[in-house]
């Protein structure tokens, strides 16, 4: 009990300073622990634009202390700063200005790092303090007027890290290394001892007509990795060619020699994959290098799984548009070919339905999540979504929508009440956790509704795929139905039907009303709009219905899933929570420190799972469809957080999801990581540090 008051009574605190632009701190200060003074200001005075810690008792800026806090323009450390940590204020793009305490010893990596509107920077330190290599990445050091103690200019100058002020900027040439770091690690890969490829020689590019837009992003490639703008006038060619003798479409051939290079695709998806391994291997060591020569190799490579999936929920946390757009291309660059977009849940209503505009003109809007007391509101057109599938097809992204049904559906009932058993008006969800209102299956609106929803969206998203998520329908499951006369009624007719038996293990048999709603909409998906359905498995899913995809999410209950999948002929895509939920901190004490229980969820972890899951190749061949890393958004409040809990274990799921088990070393991931990562953060990429 006490703990829930003292919940409550930091919820009421987070409201009555919600509206606070300028906070002074002084005294004791928590840092460490759950719920810190540093999270309540990062994540719970949302909109604080000028901090003084000047007078806090606090000798270090901790890790992520400050992490991508937009509205924060001034900001003053405390007077006995030691220490200031790995992304402590990463992407607090709106401060101008930042004074470093005498006291300072360290800084570390990505410190002040995409800090892309700081200008001056104040050291008062006589020493310089220990300054990582990184601690700016993404910032235009040109740009800041660094202010020193008198005398020290020499000393600086001279410093590691602190060089970086005072030199011009120029291209450094490296030589190609002895090994390319790839992740996912291909199936095959051989050195050659031919002569090394000149980068100089490159931008000849040979394609078909059909092989466009795989020209243009290899284009994008050259001219982001070897500054390469004019095409077609090169010593050395580089082929894009189609082999349908490789017969899965996204195998592909690369071979580098002193003549130039060779990609050949099973289809386009191929061609381009092959292309983003080109890319890898053009990333340099430093942050002004170029590459220039490319050293002899062939490589044969092909895909485990057909899906590797990224889930994101712009739902608890609005993400904007353009973040969309840049996700689908990042996440492609390590050939992982699905954006799955949980679009509706208790907390809001994120796309546009014509047919029901209440959708996003009621349901996209709150103020709340959890103890985060700021508005969060905002939703996709049908445009917008359209772009975004259009955008995400030139990287062979699949865009899959998500609809909810028969729970997560407190935003849409609140908009149209008549939804839900006895037409109960309900508030927006401002809070985690599992609702008992649930869609009614007794109610034709429900359909009517739900086939409507379906039917514009048919023409937004290409994919033949459509998640209906299926899963925490209330607390306890489906008990909403039990006290509805209608849905009682339509459960005693179902249940009167010929060769309709008990079935063990059930907790009550609302669950057939629970299939009689698949059952339909399945029916619709199928005949109507010739989609393939996906949903989170249960154990209430006691059949899984022909032609979809069931996902295996909860943590201990993976075999289960897998074995219905199975028993039912059906494919199953793998997302353990102990492996998949991406969402959750990769370490103790990591980013979101405060949240409803979440356990850690480490690189290691990730990197640890085998979609085969033990079983037989007779299972991978015919039920295993891939893999999927969720990033679910309750303690996700902005873009950088959210790439933060993506990457690098979604490098890690990429390479489990697309590489053979045989081939795969988290020793070698990790030596072939660090490189990568280095290029991410180049690139402004926020990354967690591989714990």
């Amino acid at each position: 009990m006490k703990s829930i008051l003292l919940q409550i009574a930091m919820i009421a605190l987070s409201c009555t300073m919600a509206n606070a632009q300028t906070i002074k701190k002084s005294g004791p200060f928590r840092c460490g622990g759950w719920n810190d003074d540093f999270r309540q200001l990062r994540d719970l005075h949302w909109n604080v634009e000028e901090l003084d810690l000047s007078e806090a008792d606090c000798d270090s800026i901790r890790q992520n202390a400050l992490h991508s806090r937009h509205n924060l323009k001034k900001i003053i450390l405390p007077n006995k700063t030691r220490i200031i940590g790995s992304q402590a204020l990463f992407a607090c793009d709106s401060i101008e200005s930042i004074l470093i305490p005498a006291t300072t010893e360290r800084i570390e990596s990505r410190a002040f790092g995409n800090c892309t509107g700081l200008r001056t920077l104040t050291v008062l330190a006589s020493t310089p303090p220990q300054l990582a290599e990184d601690a700016f990445s993404g910032v235009d050091l040109s740009k800041i007027d660094l202010i020193l103690p008198n005398g020290t200019k020499k000393l600086y100058k001279n410093a590691k890290g602190w060089d970086q002020f005072f030199k011009k900027v120029t291209i450094i040439k490296e030589q190609c290394p002895e090994e390319y770091a790839l992740i996912p690690i291909p199936n095959n890969i051989t050195y050659s001892n031919s002569q090394p490829l000149l980068t100089t020689h490159l931008g000849n590019i040979v394609a078909p007509a059909q092989l466009a837009n795989e020209s243009e992003r290899l284009k994008e490639v050259l001219t982001e990795r070897l500054g390469i703008t004019k095409f077609n006038k090169s010593k050395a060619n580089i082929n894009l060619s189609i082999d349908k003798s490789l017969t899965n479409p996204e195998a592909y051939k690369l071979e580098i020699n002193e003549k130039g290079i060779n990609i050949v695709g099973g289809d386009a998806v191929g061609v381009f994959y092959g292309i983003m391994t080109l890319d890898q291997m053009l990333i340099p060591d430093t942050e002004n290098g170029k590459l220039t020569s490319l050293k002899g190799v062939s490589i044969e490579d092909s895909p485990r799984t057909k899906m590797r999936e990224l889930m994101v929920d712009p739902c608890r946390i609005f993400i904007p548009f353009e973040d969309l757009k840049d996700m689908a291309k990042e996440m492609a660059r390590y050939k992982m070919n699905a954006l799955h977009l949980h679009l509706t849940d208790d907390q809001a209503w994120r796309i546009e339905i014509k047919k029901y505009p209440k959708l996003t003109e009621k349901g996209s809007f709150r103020v709340g999540m959890d103890d985060m007391q700021m508005p969060i509101g905002g939703f996709y057109t049908q445009e917008q979504m359209k772009e975004l599938v259009a955008y995400a097809a030139k990287y062979h992204v699949e865009i899959i929508p998500e609809i909810e049904m028969p729970g997560h559906q407190v935003a849409a009932i609140h908009c149209y009440p008549e939804l839900t058993c006895g037409a109960v008006e309900i508030p927006i969800r401002t809070t985690c956790g599992v609702s008992d209102n649930l869609l009614c299956p007794s109610n034709e609106f429900t359909y009517e509704f739900l086939q409507n929803v379906f039917k514009e969206l048919s023409t937004v998203f290409t994919s033949k795929y459509v998640h209906l998520g299926g899963d925490e329908a209330g607390n306890p499951p489906l008990e909403c139905w039990s006290g509805c006369e209608s849905c009682q009624a339509l459960l005693k007719k179902i249940m009167a039907e010929p060769g309709i038996k008990p079935q063990p293990g059930s907790r009550n048999d609302n669950w057939r009303l629970q299939k009689y709603m698949f059952d339909r909409v399945i029916d619709y998906l199928h005949k109507e709009l010739g989609k393939v359905p996906m949903f989170w498995y249960e154990t209430d899913f006691h059949e899984i219905q022909p032609g979809c995809v069931t996902f295996a999410w909860r943590h201990g209950l993976t075999a289960t899933a897998i074995d219905a999948a199975i028993r039912c002929d059906a494919k199953i895509m793998l997302c353990p929570g102990e492996h998949c939920y991406l969402d959750y901190p990769a370490a103790k004490g990591d980013m979101p420190e405060v949240n409803w229980g979440m356990p850690t969820t480490s690189l290691e972890q990730t990197y640890k799972l085998d979609p085969a899951w033990g079983y037989d190749k007779n299972f991978e061949d015919n039920n295993l469809f891939g893999v999927a890393g969720t990033l679910w958004s309750e303690c996700i409040n902005s873009t950088e957080r959210l790439y933060y809990m993506a990457f690098p274990r979604g490098l890690a799921l990429s390479e489990a999801g697309w590489s053979l088990q045989k081939n795969r070393s988290y020793n070698g991931f990790l030596q072939r990581l660090e490189r990568i990562s280095k290029d991410m953060h180049r690139r402004g990429i926020c990354t967690a540090d591989p714990q």
